[in-house]
């Protein structure tokens, strides 16, 4: 499965998950727009940097949509819509997880890179953690290097990161 996130206006971006085995997705516009690094690129990097295969990208791996993404090539019907639930009862375990996460991930990061409480959402008291130094800086690295294109990246343009585990039925 790959992910691909587009900055598809001046404060606005959209998620496409292409997937080999179910059909792709789309989630347009997508929450949390961030000129720094967009809210889901955030969940994607804590759920491959902690092994979360039931987060929310594991789920759409497994079929579901996560409950905001839309099919691209195929109609939404109510067989669709059942297929759908039904896989994303039977997956996305960790998605209370994921959110967890990227809450106790993301402040820390944009403090350690030196924005201030206030700033892009910055939380005064960011929710306590339970990650270890080298985790934080394992998952700092990673939300470093994908910033970095995520800033290169000009409104119509898009970068594409493949998601680390197969997709399942």
């Amino acid at each position: 499965m790959r992910v691909r996130f587009e900055r598809t206006g001046e404060r606005r971006y959209a998620v496409a998950v292409l997937r080999d085995r179910h059909g792709d997705l789309r989630m347009d516009p997508a929450p949390g727009y961030s000129d720094l690094i967009p809210h889901d690129l955030v969940h994607l990097v804590v759920e491959e940097q902690f092994e979360l295969r039931k987060g929310i990208f594991g789920q759409l791996a497994a079929g579901g949509n996560a409950g905001t993404f839309v099919p691209t090539d195929e109609l939404r019907t109510k067989a669709w819509a059942r297929n759908v639930e039904r896989r994303n009862r039977a997956t996305g375990g960790d998605m209370a997880r994921s959110e967890e996460l990227a809450a106790q991930v993301y402040p820390r990061w944009l403090r350690h890179r030196g924005h201030l409480p206030g700033s892009h959402d910055v939380l005064q008291h960011p929710p306590p953690t339970d990650l270890t130094a080298t985790d934080l800086d394992r998952a700092f690295e990673r939300l470093d290097d994908l910033a970095a294109q995520w800033r290169g990246i000009e409104v119509g343009g898009a970068m594409t990161i493949d998601w680390r585990w197969p997709e399942r039925r």
